[in-house]
């Protein structure tokens, strides 16, 4: 690394081009954050193309040794998603299972519902805590060893249960790893411009999707382990504990060998330590309360908590509806869950191919339009069907198909725009403040579906109302998204790393 740095900082000495690009970009690096976006707004359009064409010389002007420090960094980070998919698929299928060991059946819907929502809670708060230590300039890597200790810690209590109270500890603990998840997404932003972000999103967003197709896989594997390791006895319940915090305890290597966060450059350090000495927990919320007054991120936080809802909500509703309706059992659920992960795991692919070609914000509305369809039709056809009969059934699965494919394209979309929205310094925080949103709705779309089990219209009548109302806001603002000037100047990882 050191080698390559100084040779790459003689060629940049014996090229003057480069030179000049490097001036440019520091020169763009000390105007205020104000500022920049009127030199975007204001400035004469051949001055920002030369501009941009400077920032593409420097992103291209990476060492060999840059590039590949990125492609691990990415590589590490896509494996993070791919296990909080898998974590979420061994867990939960036999957490039921798991938690009737302990206590009388009748008390188990009660702890399952505090199972589920410690781990989202736990993990909102700490997406916000992450999300704002990065921004006040922790390193990733360091944030990371933290969130994952936490996992590793969390799956441990969870394989050892030695009560239903150790149980519940141990996802309230696991859960605190989850707040990785805003200051990664801040770092895909930082590592990738507004034309690359929603590709760049959609490929690590599909890596948790496959972690949850492999999950199932696991629960296969785990109903064959029955032996006893450090004196306790491994059952296909608690296993799950013991396979996650080994995978963790991988990944912790693989962070530290493989992981590289951004260089800065002196003018970063100065920058940073400035924002390190001023960024104070008030002035956090300051800053949050003045991103969150503007249209356009309410607007994304609104929509990103209405896809999550209604994702959740029909994930609670399926299995008993399809039974009372279909007489359908374990079996055939699972197929479907498992037909529906790989439509979603399809979408994430294509959405790689159209954002080429359309603006994330038409990808979005579109995605809203499939979403009130597919509740129109429910709504419509519902009232219709009688329990037992398959008349319905392909009526049903077109449904299911629907709002499935709607899912990734609002998701990918919805979270690429609003990193698009706010400031490279406060990617963190924001990030933090979206996670904690869709936590909420993964929290708050079961309790109400749970409810209205045996309402299935309502609650249908009343996703379709928010689901329009949704779409109806993306209308309102469509013209308002747009990304910054100053975001084009991003670069995957700079090039020039003095003093280091």
């Amino acid at each position: 690394m050191d080698t390559d740095h100084i040779n790459y900082q003689q060629q940049i000495a014996q090229s003057q081009n480069e030179e000049k690009n490097h001036e440019l970009i520091e020169r763009i690096e000390d105007v205020p954050k104000q500022d920049v976006l009127s030199i975007g707004i204001h400035q004469h359009p051949d001055d920002y193309q030369t501009i941009q064409q400077n920032t593409d010389n420097t992103i291209n002007a990476l060492t060999p040794t840059q590039q590949q420090q990125r492609l691990f960094t990415l590589l590490v980070i896509a494996f993070i998603a791919l296990l909080t998919g898998i974590d979420y698929a061994i867990i939960l299928p036999t957490a039921w299972g798991y938690i009737n060991k302990f206590m009388q059946f009748h008390y188990g819907g009660f702890v399952m519902g505090a199972l589920l929502s410690v781990f989202a809670l736990s993990g909102a708060i700490a997406g916000i805590v992450l999300g704002y230590l990065n921004d006040s300039g922790m390193p990733l890597k360091r944030l990371i060893f933290f969130g994952v200790m936490f996992k590793i810690i969390g799956n441990i209590l969870y394989f050892v249960g030695i009560n239903i109270y150790i149980v519940v500890i141990s996802r309230l603990i696991a859960g605190i790893g989850m707040g990785l998840v805003p200051p990664l997404l801040a770092e895909i932003s930082r590592r990738s411009t507004p034309k690359t972000r929603t590709q760049l999103l959609a490929k690590i967003l599909a890596c948790r999707q496959i972690g949850l197709l492999l999950g199932p896989c696991f629960t296969i594997l785990l109903k064959q382990m029955k032996f006893t390791f450090l004196g306790i006895e491994v059952t296909m319940y608690n296993s799950p504990g013991l396979i996650m915090a080994l995978l963790w305890i991988v990944l912790m290597f693989l962070t530290f060998f493989f992981f590289y966060d951004l260089p800065l450059s002196a003018t970063d350090r100065k920058s940073l330590t400035n924002s390190m000495n001023d960024y104070s927990i008030q002035q956090a919320f300051k800053r949050l309360f003045s991103m969150c007054k503007k249209p356009v991120i309410l607007v994304l936080l609104i929509t990103s908590f209405i896809a999550y809802f209604n994702q959740t909500a029909l994930e609670t509703t399926l299995t008993p509806f399809t039974n009372e309706q279909f007489n359908w059992h374990e079996l055939q659920v699972s197929i479907l869950f498992a037909v529906a992960g790989i439509e979603i795991t399809l979408v994430y692919v294509v959405l790689h191919y159209i954002t080429k070609k359309f603006p994330d914000q038409s990808i979005l509305l579109f995605g809203y339009v499939l979403l009130s369809i597919a509740c129109l039709i429910a709504v419509i056809i519902l009232p219709f069907s009688e329990p037992g009969s398959q008349k319905y059934l392909p009526i049903f699965l077109v449904f299911v198909a629907l709002d499935i494919l709607a899912l990734p394209l609002v998701v990918v979309t919805s979270t690429s725009l609003f990193t698009q929205q706010i400031e490279n310094d406060e990617q963190g925080i924001g990030q933090g403040i979206q996670r904690f949103v869709i936590n909420v709705a993964t929290v708050v779309g079961p309790l109400y579906a749970g409810g209205l089990l045996q309402s299935t219209w309502i609650m249908l009548c009343s996703m379709l109302f928010i689901v329009l109302f949704g779409a109806f806001l993306i209308i309102t603002i469509y013209r308002s998204f747009k990304s910054k000037h100053d975001e084009e100047l991003s670069s995957l990882i700079r090039p020039v790393n003095e003093n280091r």
